[in-house]
């Protein structure tokens, strides 16, 4: 069982590369079966380690730096649940109405499988990033910046595995990228 997660995780990650590499043979990479978009999911535990780190390093940059912060911003073991949460369940949901909008259903398990790998990808980028901080390889001004540069990255990312999940011309990949994003970022605010 293990070993073909993590079979399956390493032919996940290399194509999320080879997608971003604007490579014609990214797909092979994906199974796209049923069976696959199932064992897409076990990014939900390989990537949960991950996870775990961010949310410690997040409490452990704004412990260092409270006053650039309010008085009880951390993340709590429900807001880290929470989080984690939604990183798995409104995309699929959103996606699912967004394939159904556009006329795609049938790319819907392409976009699925594609975007839990690239998540599970994001999360470990996200938590290398953080790794710098207490590691003393960068302050808070850098982790600013460095956070800037990967929110305007992670746009490209999002952008780019819809326009190649659902073979939609550019624009059109924008707005299906971007729907299932600002979705998130209103539960986000609101929760």
């Amino acid at each position: 069982m293990i070993h073909q997660a993590l079979k399956d995780m390493r032919a996940g990650v290399d194509g999320v590369f080879a997608l971003l590499a604007f490579k014609s043979d990214w797909r092979k990479h994906f199974d796209m079966s049923v069976t696959g978009v199932g064992r897409s999911f076990i990014g939900v535990v390989l990537g949960l380690p991950a996870f775990i780190f961010l949310i410690y390093g997040i409490n452990y940059f704004i412990a260092d730096n409270a006053s650039y912060f309010e008085a009880e911003a951390s993340y709590s073991l429900l807001d880290a649940l929470f989080s984690w949460a939604r990183f798995w369940i409104v995309f699929p949901v959103v996606a699912m109405g967004m394939v159904m909008v556009l006329g795609v259903k049938d790319r819907y398990a392409s976009w699925l499988v594609t975007h839990n790998w690239t998540v599970l990808l994001l999360v470990h980028v996200q938590a290398l990033m953080l790794a710098l901080y207490p590691a003393g390889l960068a302050d808070a001004g850098a982790m600013g910046q460095v956070t800037s540069l990967y929110n305007f990255v992670r746009l490209f990312v999002h952008w780019r595995v819809a326009h190649g999940a659902l073979g939609l011309p550019p624009l059109l990949a924008a707005a299906a990228a971007g729907v299932p994003l600002i979705i998130d970022w209103m539960i986000m605010t609101v929760t």
